[in-house]
């Protein structure tokens, strides 16, 4: 079965997000008078648990219940919600996420190819925008066909998003790779039927991908290439549309025999 799409999530996979969007979280604390200082550990623990949007509300509740009531009944948790994302919107124009390595390579390949890319995202679509902007201008942005985001989602959960997409695109699951930098998307496309390829970054590198087809540092340069985490690839130093598609065939016989 030919490769027909392939899925790029957001957050994590097309960059390293977190530490921007943690950097905006304290600023806007530091706005509002709160002394909350989110280093990587705590802010680890709420990313692995707290769905897209809530993660002060969670925090909140876990750390400081007692304020929580008063704090949500003064509109303090939505304002300070509300003030993180014009920061973290603020820094993604100024470049504070740059693409992941091999990144822009394999979405430069893919626009010129008849292989649809799709882009998975629970965040807002201005945020993705943004990023896919600074590199590659407006023209790529309005030539984006297959998308999903925040906006369309009732619940902003990777599973929910890859399964919009995979409607969108009018495809079966298997003719479809997604490249998840973590463990909760890996386990959603892989689940839907998907082949996936995991892509950890600092906040997903101990998480464990056991629906992934091959779990790889980054998507490597000929000059740098990637180092292979979990599975097996040989003879290849960066991943280009033929890798994947090479990988995609893979899967389909690993699943045909398993069968």
């Amino acid at each position: 079965m030919l490769l027909k799409a392939v899925i790029l999530d957001v957050d994590g996979t097309l960059a390293d997000t977190a530490d921007v969007k943690r950097a905006a979280f304290n600023q806007a604390f530091a706005e509002f008078g709160l002394d909350w200082v989110w280093g990587r550990a705590i802010f680890a623990q709420i990313i692995a648990n707290a769905l897209a949007g809530s993660e002060v509300e969670f925090f909140t509740l876990l750390r400081h219940p007692e304020a929580f009531q008063q704090m949500e009944c003064a509109g303090k948790i939505r304002h300070i919600c509300a003030r993180q994302q014009e920061i973290y919107r603020d820094l993604l124009e100024a470049g504070a996420a740059p693409l992941r390595p091999g990144i822009s390579r394999l979405l430069s390949e893919l626009v010129t190819s008849q292989v649809k890319l799709a882009i998975c995202s629970t965040c807002p679509r201005e945020h993705f925008e943004i990023l896919l902007f600074n590199r590659f201008g407006l023209e790529f942005i309005d030539g984006l066909e297959y998308v999903t985001s925040a906006e369309e989602l009732d619940r902003p959960t990777a599973l929910e998003s890859y399964r919009l997409l995979v409607k969108k695109l009018d495809l079966a699951p298997s003719e479809i790779i997604a490249i998840d930098d973590s463990a909760k998307g890996v386990a959603a496309a892989a689940g839907l039927g998907m082949s996936v390829l995991a892509v950890p970054g600092f906040y997903t590198r101990n998480d464990k991908f056991p629906g992934a087809m091959l779990v790889l540092s980054d998507l490597g340069h000929p000059a740098a290439p990637f180092a292979v985490m979990a599975g097996s690839l040989r003879g290849v130093s960066h991943i280009a549309l033929n890798d994947l598609r090479t990988l995609h065939d893979r899967a389909r016989v690993q699943t045909a025999n398993a069968a």
